[in-house]
């Protein structure tokens, strides 16, 4: 997957600003934030990073993503795995 956000536009998979020490308990929620306005939302989904030990988060710029999933061991929720890919 391949995106571009534009310049102020930055998107938070896995916590809410300011919650990135909730995660995993925060994991199905994402935002987006531009310029000062943010909007919050929830999903089914269940967000990390690839070291599956956190949210990820993205700012302005172009982005080629991998996404991958993975089941939690303690609750056994699955997650959707997002990394960057080299450009």
């Amino acid at each position: 997957m391949e995106f571009n956000l534009p310049e102020e536009v930055a998107v938070d998979f896995g916590t809410l600003p300011g919650r990135q020490g909730n995660w995993p308990a925060d994991a199905s929620n994402y935002c987006i934030r531009f310029g000062k306005k943010t909007s919050f939302y929830s999903s089914a989904a269940f967000f990390s990073n690839p070291g599956f030990n956190g949210p990820v988060s993205f700012g302005s710029g172009m982005h080629r993503l991998l996404l991958s999933t993975k089941v939690e061991s303690k609750s056994g929720k699955l997650f959707v795995v997002i990394s960057e890919k080299e450009q």
